[in-house]
């Protein structure tokens, strides 16, 4: 039988390997964006409707300097509109003039060091390429995420992967939509016209969440204030209002930045780069604030499946007696009632492992007070864990006991823990960390307790995956970036 933790392991690998994968894709998009606007704006057509009818020669074109670019195929379409073909030539910026008797035009053309010929009022030919090579880095993105989300959910994996996983599935999907919609929709005829709405894209985005965010922040503040009242002023208790703030004033910040700043940021270029990066990475921030909820959302729905060898029982505080809350007493019941269906069902009885050391102003540990809860003429097995003073203690500890008890590793045990539903995610976080693949087991409680949970794992996931989040905003900002050079040089 194979080892759980090498099967662990064996699946992280495997998750690991799908964003090994966006490496060259990512590489080889860039590549293939590049190649065409070289290839194909290393030719570049013009219509001259001003001289339909008549009849334009190579001899009628002149082009100073010399050289910048030559003169291709010329022919006529059915309307009579001569069409030109120019080709790449000398690095160099200069004037074209056509002229006939009664009249002609003067215009300015470039060949850039890149081979790409770029005219004043005209475009990039096969400016569609591009956004086929957006659709398809976003899109691959968005479903190489979800493959991992896919992956995770069968194996009950819930944690901060899993809320990061579909943070970016969202962003990039809602990206791949867009940018197929632009392309479909026929609404832009030109590059520049879809550039620059797509790097205005995540501005209208922001704009378009400012009300629904606007109803959340009010509930979270809401909630908060009933927290605050019932379970005291710690730091912790105060995440609500204070993410209200960081929202109201990033939304509002942009808002005075997209509005001032150009009087201190003069170059349009760094301006519109740095205003669309900012809304995008704000963006991508409220992609996976709901990548968390909806984690915490799907941990707390779950029921782990029969039969577990242990459960653990997370502690969470005593009354001045010694005797548990009504939360950690909702903890407790919710293991019994696993337990008892799980012996209905024909498996055998799970030992209760409850976990939780003592505070300094309790009379007794919080594993001590669940054992006597749970009652010794139960008939469970009670393993006592009474050391830990956090979550990640409660698990590390308690793989100890496991790991005691059953002289095995406790990543080869059967494992579910039981703590109140809002607390759910965090139990697989640190789960996980202790090497066990634990199921979770929800207790109810009050509504007011999920928004601040939902923000505390926010920025639990945002400790825990700085580094692939920051790469990822670093290749939005990348994104945005070559869209604007693109927009800029076109």
């Amino acid at each position: 039988m194979s080892d759980p933790t090498d099967r662990m392991h064996a699946g992280q690998r495997r998750i690991r390997l799908r964003f090994l994968v966006l490496v060259p894709l990512i590489i080889a998009c860039i590549l293939i964006t590049r190649a065409h606007i070289i290839a194909v704006g290393g030719s570049y057509e013009l219509a001259f409707q001003d001289f339909a009818g008549k009849e334009l020669t190579a001899d009628k074109i002149q082009i100073d300097p010399p050289g910048i670019v030559e003169v291709g195929d010329i022919w006529q379409d059915d309307e009579g509109i001569p069409h030109v073909v120019f080709r790449a030539g000398t690095p160099e910026k200069g004037m074209v003039l056509i002229g006939f008797e009664d009249g002609g035009t003067m215009f300015e053309m470039q060949t850039t060091k890149s081979g790409v010929v770029v005219s004043e009022g005209f475009d990039v030919m096969g400016w569609e390429y591009i956004c086929i090579s957006l659709i398809l880095v976003s899109g691959c993105i968005g479903v190489l995420c979800s493959s991992a989300i896919i992956s995770l959910w069968r194996r009950s994996w819930y944690g901060y992967e899993m809320a990061a996983y579909i943070g970016g599935a969202v962003f990039f999907l809602l990206h791949a939509i867009q940018f197929a919609v632009f392309f479909l929709s026929g609404w832009f005829a030109t590059f520049s016209d879809f550039a620059a709405a797509a790097i205005t894209m995540m501005n209208r985005f922001i704009e378009a969440m400012a009300i629904p965010m606007a109803a959340i922040a009010l509930f979270v503040s809401a909630s908060n204030v009933v927290l605050l009242r019932r379970e005291g002023r710690a730091f912790t208790n105060l995440l609500g209002v204070i993410a209200t703030i960081l929202w109201a004033a990033a939304f509002f910040g942009i808002r005075a930045f997209h509005e001032n700043m150009g009087a201190f940021i003069t170059n349009p270029y760094v301006f519109v780069l740095v205003d669309s990066a900012l809304a995008a990475v704000l963006a991508y921030a409220l992609a996976l604030f709901l990548g968390v909820s909806i984690t915490a959302l799907f941990a707390a729905r779950h029921t782990p499946s029969f039969p577990r060898d242990y459960l653990i029982i997370l502690g969470c505080g005593l009354r001045d007696d010694g005797t548990p809350t009504p939360l950690l007493a909702g903890r407790v019941d919710a293991a019994r009632a696993f337990a008892e269906r799980q012996t209905a069902a024909g498996f055998d009885a799970p030992a209760f492992v409850p976990s939780g050391g003592q505070g300094g102003d309790e009379v007794c540990s919080e594993a001590e007070s669940m054992g006597r809860y749970i009652g010794a003429d139960s008939g469970a097995r009670i393993l006592l864990e009474d050391r830990s003073t956090t979550t990640r203690e409660n698990m590390a500890f308690s793989a100890q006991v496991i790991e005691a008890d059953a002289d095995a590793p406790a990543s080869e045990q059967r494992v579910a823990f039981s703590t109140t539903n809002y607390h759910v995610l965090r139990g697989y976080v640190f789960a996980h960390m202790a090497g066990m693949e634990a199921e979770g087991i929800a207790a109810p409680t009050k509504l007011y307790f999920w928004p601040n949970a939902f923000l505390r794992e926010f920025v639990g996931m945002l400790a825990a995956r700085a580094l692939p989040i920051a790469m990822n905003c670093a290749a939005i900002v990348a994104l945005y970036g070559i869209l604007e050079y693109l927009l800029v040089t076109r």
